[in-house]
């Protein structure tokens, strides 16, 4: 009989492992499916170290292919589907992959971006890929260090890197019932349950908790869209234990409080997540005084500087704290010439893990760039860390605003624009000022038949912030260059104003 990777599928082959509207699959079928995609990898060709990728919206195919990447050996490339052809294209050729997998809404592009970074082998969930699966015989993968996930960093600053972190390593059972599990465990996660997956999973948020929730053997229901509603009948109807939601989400609920509050029965809820994007400290205080004690906050990224975790309680004693980090890990702030600061001296955060620096695959320079000696990395991140050794952010580095001398960090700014009503989105950023250097310029997406005035909303700002961080112009858009996770392009708006001159920063 071939093994399995996880526990319960021997206590309860039979029950529903994943989930969503479109279908499910048995502990047992998971598993089954898992072995059978790791030999369809092995009869392309592939091998240990060998890339594959894998463009698609969230489906419950999503997780026998992880499974079957961790036994293959292989690392997968998750695109964003948001991604034009040209981007696509670039992430197949940088990480030469040999194989996608795409769904039927991206084939066109991934088609194209296929033929242009010379990938000739194409499967198609919708049409393809069962049969596929189908003509593999349900064996036990040979042994092997486990398959891991080549991240791209968001390309916030221009083309994005696939990143390789010395913590993707061990054989596949231990990444996932060690590694994986504990990640859950951190965040007090149940040994059992139901995780909702509720953010796109190209993204390394939504994975990490899928992983560490099958790890302690909770079932997995993909959600589709977001929607507060939806979101709402799913854990009661589910009775589900835990979720990971980025701050867009939680920003939606809290606007939607006064209607939503009461309706469903939220009991079932251990631990909420809430990552990849800063979070108004408004919105986060509305859930945890509606949800109670479960939310959990996660800061890290795909180049290893978390997990840091700030508890529910942890976070009511120092708000807006991102929180403390995991046992193997170590943040420091330090000035621009790389010297150590005090508790509480605000500066460039670097990390330091137990298992080393990450590496940007094929950028050497971008790589040293980020380093300091003593294994010291870091990502942009602005922030301090008090005596307890809490963090605390103020912003990134590219999207400070330095106006008359003076640092002007827009996640303050922005925490206080999308508390407006009519406000659904909003990005804050420095544009040239011939006087000041930079002057603070906001961009804000309404919500669906709302409206405000650049005065109303400069004015609701005044009420909130000091006069100089207050914008002095606001552009109105359709819809920003936003993530589904809630990590926003500003380069996209900002770039723009900046064309022909050079930024401080």
């Amino acid at each position: 009989m071939p093994s399995n990777l996880l526990s319960a599928t021997g206590f309860t082959p039979d029950s529903v492992a994943v989930s969503s509207a479109d279908g499910s699959y048995t502990w047992a079928g998971l598993e089954s499916r898992a072995r059978r995609f790791a030999a369809c990898l092995a009869a392309e060709g592939l091998s240990a170290g060998d890339r594959w990728a894998l463009l698609a919206r969230n489906r419950i195919e999503w997780t026998p292919m992880i499974l079957g990447n961790l036994r293959a050996g292989t690392r997968y490339v998750p695109c964003n589907w948001h991604l034009n052809v040209d981007e696509v294209a670039y992430q197949l050729a940088d990480s030469a992959c040999h194989l996608l997998v795409v769904d039927a809404a991206d084939e066109e592009v991934g088609r194209e971006a296929a033929a242009v970074a010379g990938v000739t082998r194409i499967i198609v969930l919708d049409t393809t890929f069962e049969a596929w699966l189908d003509a593999q015989a349900d064996v036990e993968p040979p042994e092997g260090p486990a398959g891991s996930v080549r991240n791209y960093t968001s390309g916030t600053t221009g083309r994005p890197k696939g990143v390789q972190r010395s913590d993707q390593t061990g054989d596949a059972r231990s990444i996932l019932t060690g590694f994986s599990a504990n990640w859950g465990r951190f965040y007090e996660f149940p040994e059992h349950g139901t995780h909702l997956v509720a953010s796109p999973m190209y993204h390394a948020l939504p994975t990490a908790f899928h992983n560490a929730a099958l790890g302690l053997g909770q079932s997995i229901h993909y959600l589709g869209r977001f929607d507060p509603e939806e979101f709402l009948t799913t854990v009661e109807r589910l009775q589900a234990t835990t979720a990971a939601i980025v701050p867009t989400h939680v920003v939606r609920l809290a606007k939607e409080v006064e209607t939503l509050e009461g309706r469903h029965d939220l009991s079932s809820l251990v631990s909420v997540v809430h990552g990849g994007a800063p979070c108004p400290r408004w919105a986060k205080e509305v859930l945890l005084d509606w949800w109670g004690p479960v939310v959990y906050e996660m800061f890290g990224s795909s180049e290893g500087t978390g997990p840091l975790r700030v508890t529910p309680r942890e976070w009511k004693d120092r708000p807006g704290t991102v929180g403390l980090p995991a046992p193997h890990l170590r943040v420091a702030a330090f000035d621009d010439a790389g010297t150590r600061l005090a508790d509480g001296t605000t500066g460039n955060l670097y990390f330091q893990r137990d298992d080393g620096q990450p590496e940007y695959i094929g950028a050497p320079d971008k790589t040293a760039a980020n380093r300091l000696p003593g294994g010291w990395f870091t990502v942009g991140d602005i922030g301090w860390v008090d005596g307890d050794g809490y963090v605390f952010l103020s912003d990134r580095k590219i999207d400070m605003i330095i106006s008359g001398g003076v640092n002007i960090y827009p996640a303050e700014i922005e925490a206080a624009l999308i508390a407006h009503q009519a406000v659904s989105d909003c990005a804050v950023f420095g544009i040239p000022d011939d006087e000041w250097g930079e002057q603070v310029k906001a961009a804000v997406q309404f919500e669906a038949g709302a409206s405000a005035t650049d005065e109303d909303l400069i004015a609701w700002c005044r009420e909130k912030l000091a006069g100089f961080k207050c914008p002095r112009s606001i552009d109105v858009h359709g819809e920003l260059p936003r993530e589904a996770t809630g990590k926003l392009k500003k380069r996209y708006l900002r770039d723009i104003y900046w064309e022909g001159r050079e930024r401080a920063i």
